[in-house]
């Protein structure tokens, strides 16, 4: 299948480009497919002629949202809705990643496909009304994720590890609930996904929950031994870390939809979490080679 990628420069458009070997991905230059020029993603959509977009350019950085809204709105939603319609015109699937800042956060259970979404930030809005777009595509299918990481790139994982290696203390908010999810195990549900000819919404996460000071927990935990001494780490509430944007206290995704539709387990965030570290460190909990 040849797919057309936007947002290449990104964490999980690399892994994409390192696992789906048995594709045709053309990722062009962010420069060339302009998310905020229709002409630019009618032009190129035009010239590749894909089976399938695969839009992974987003606004991400959720504080700068709050104080460059119309920026986030151009990039998270209306560039969706060129996208859309590109894609009817060339008869092609858009496969759109969108998350769990979707909701309001004060759910007490996993919230599903077809709960009410009521974001609380501007960028969850803005991407919320990239869901909205998205469905303009006669063959769509819309993945929410949350608390995406890998090893390269700017996420909770790096600035945790990159302080560890600085010799930092540090305070993470430990009243925040979600699903760490690598950019690896999301590649490989949106693969599965696409293989299956699945369409519509779903949800695609790692398994299980834990809270931002579990996670950094975990890290520095299965990484003993990578830093003279065990970075010291202190859990905070949100209200001692306030930030221009409201993060949802809760907002861990339920992906029964995923695992009945494809019989295809998520992995659990943990297990996920040490592939990474052995990839940037050798095997958990050793020193690196």
């Amino acid at each position: 299948m040849r797919i057309l990628i936007t947002g290449g420069a990104g964490q999980l458009a690399r892994v994409v480009c390192a696992l789906w070997t048995d594709h045709e991905l053309v990722v062009p230059e962010e420069t060339l497919l302009d998310l905020g020029d229709p002409g630019a993603i009618k032009s190129v959509v035009a010239q590749v002629r894909p089976q399938a977009v695969l839009n992974l350019g987003a606004f991400t950085q959720v504080d700068r949202c709050e104080t460059s809204p119309d920026l986030a709105l151009l990039i998270n939603g209306t560039a969706v809705g060129w996208l859309a319609e590109a894609c009817r015109e060339q008869g092609a699937l858009l496969v759109h990643i969108s998350t769990d800042y979707v909701f309001d956060g004060l759910a007490s259970r996993p919230y599903r496909e077809e709960d009410p979404t009521g974001p609380r930030s501007v960028y969850g809005r803005t991407k919320l009304a990239g869901e909205e777009l998205a469905r303009l595509a006669p063959e769509h299918l819309i993945v929410r994720s949350a608390w995406l990481y890998d090893a390269q790139g700017r996420n909770f994982y790096r600035t945790m590890v990159d302080a560890a290696a600085q010799g930092r203390a540090l305070r993470v908010v430990d009243d925040q609930r979600g699903t760490p999810t690598s950019c690896r195990a999301l590649a490989r549900q949106l693969h599965r996904a696409m293989a299956e000819g699945w369409r519509g919404l779903v949800h695609g996460t790692c398994h299980g929950e834990t809270t931002w000071h579990g996670f950094a927990e975990r890290i520095f935990e299965r990484a003993a031994g990578q830093w003279r001494r065990r970075p010291a780490l202190r859990p905070i509430t949100t209200a001692e870390y306030p930030t221009p944007a409201k993060r949802p206290a809760y907002s861990v995704l339920d992906t029964s939809k995923f695992r009945s539709a494809f019989d295809f387990a998520p992995p659990p965030w943990q297990a996920s979490l040490d592939q990474v570290l052995a990839e940037l460190f050798g095997e958990p909990g050793r020193p690196a080679d």
